[in-house]
């Protein structure tokens, strides 16, 4: 699978996958599920055993925005909202038929406690999100093609598993745009 979340590369999480597995409620969730509502509180992480889950964000306006996914072998829920007790800022909803294995944020929270070593994995984790949030944040100074050309190279195989306009709306513009860029592409 290609690697969306660049966190799931360079760290070795098998110790807390094997926890999500050992531990974790396994639940089902048929297409257009939610997992977690924009303005709910999360009590879940989740960890995705098949399919994939879409995370977006509903604007002032109504708009909604798609701004990450979580795939097989990734970890799922709003981090953010999660660690300050607040409601969710996101939806997440599967975009596949999904099963997922889920452990409660207390749960979450004893087992970081557990050693050093899980300490300095989950200060990692954290380092990294925030490593890749930030260089979503910077990409928006990019073109739109750059941004196309990027997420393509990261994910060559995303454009068979979503649609235009999904990634049209991550990349933060119209599926005109992309189809105009994919067609730009073609002729370089």
């Amino acid at each position: 699978m290609d690697t969306f979340n660049s966190h799931n590369t360079p760290l070795d999480c098998s110790v807390l996958e094997n926890l999500f597995l050992e531990k974790g409620i396994l639940k089902s969730f048929n297409k257009n599920d939610y997992f977690l509502r924009q303005g709910d509180k999360d009590r879940y992480v989740g960890y995705v055993a098949t399919g994939f889950f879409r995370l977006s964000r509903i604007d002032s306006n109504g708009n909604e925005w798609i701004i990450g996914y979580s795939f097989e072998h990734d970890f799922v829920c709003d981090y953010p909202a999660m660690m300050q007790n607040k409601e969710a800022s996101v939806n997440i909803q599967a975009s596949t038929g999904c099963t997922v294995y889920l452990l409660s944020f207390r749960e979450m929270n004893d087992f970081w406690e557990t050693d050093m070593n899980t300490q300095r994995l989950g200060r990692n984790m954290a380092e990294t999100m925030f490593s890749e949030i930030a260089q979503r944040l910077y990409s928006f100074y990019d073109t739109p093609e750059q941004r196309y050309i990027t997420l393509m190279q990261r994910c060559p195989r995303l454009q068979e598993r979503l649609t235009l306009k999904e990634i049209a709306s991550f990349i933060g513009v119209t599926p005109e745009t992309v189809s105009r860029i994919r067609k730009n592409l073609l002729y370089k």
